[in-house]
């Protein structure tokens, strides 16, 4: 009689060596994308840095293909380019496409007030009342970058109550974009905190009064293109004052 003992099959062991090896890579690149990509958001890296993917895998204690593919899924993200003969760079930011990502940034948050809106809590609108109030004695004190933060923590709060999962991740994407790719805009052109202040009394005011979405989509929107605006105009004139020769003009 043949022996019908199950036999194990080679091809299957092998798949799964392989799938287990898949998983671990798959593990290890997820945790240096997180890395890199947090070092990028909050400056570590600034822009024009070398990412040498040999140097970066021997300080994290990882071969070379996790970090190559953490890299690419950053460049797929706009935060790093590869250039010729010289390789992964963290990405700078001209005019132009500050002012693409802040017109894709004032529609996405527009939606994400008029979308959370119903879901904010009392709570969390005296959360948003507070970080106002910390906004202006920042602003009074001077500290144009501790402003910045607490904007930042603002329009977070927001996004934090936002029902459509993929609409805050595009959002959440485009800002830190913008956050490490410009210089800050408070720091700029301060006259703008101050603007910006009002602008946040009245959105949460709006908030408080429920406001309709088309209201607080007009809002939010002209918010950021104010900021925007002022941005641009600043740089511009930041730029003329460099090209203007020493001792003044004649």
């Amino acid at each position: 009689m043949e022996d019908e003992t199950p036999t194990c099959d080679d091809s299957l062991v092998n798949r799964g060596s392989s799938t287990s090896e898949e998983v671990v890579l798959l593990s290890k690149t997820d945790d240096v994308y997180a890395l890199l990509r947090r070092r990028i958001v909050n400056g570590d890296y600034s822009a024009g840095y070398r990412l040498v993917i040999d140097a970066l895998g021997r300080e994290i204690g990882v071969s070379p293909i996790p970090v190559r593919e953490a890299l690419r899924r950053l460049e797929a993200e706009g935060l790093v380019r590869h250039q010729p003969n010289v390789g992964a760079q963290v990405s700078g930011m001209d005019d132009n496409q500050y002012r693409e990502l802040m017109q894709v940034m004032a529609r996405l948050d527009a939606w994400i007030f008029s979308l959370a809106a119903s879901r904010l809590t009392s709570e969390v609108l005296a959360e948003l009342s507070m970080l106002v109030h910390d906004m202006s004695r920042a602003l009074d004190r001077s500290r144009l970058t501790e402003y910045d933060r607490l904007h930042s923590q603002f329009h977070q709060r927001v996004r934090d109550a936002c029902p459509n999962a993929y609409l805050k991740e595009l959002a959440e994407r485009t800002w830190d974009r913008l956050e490490h790719g410009r210089p800050n805009v408070f720091v700029l052109v301060p006259d703008r905190a101050r603007e910006s202040l009002g602008e946040h009394y009245h959105i949460v005011q709006s908030l408080r009064e429920h406001a309709p979405g088309h209201v607080l989509e007009e809002l939010v929107a002209s918010h950021h293109m104010r900021t925007m605006e002022a941005y641009l105009e600043g740089r511009s004139t930041e730029r003329s004052m460099q090209k203007q020769p020493e001792g003044g003009t004649i």
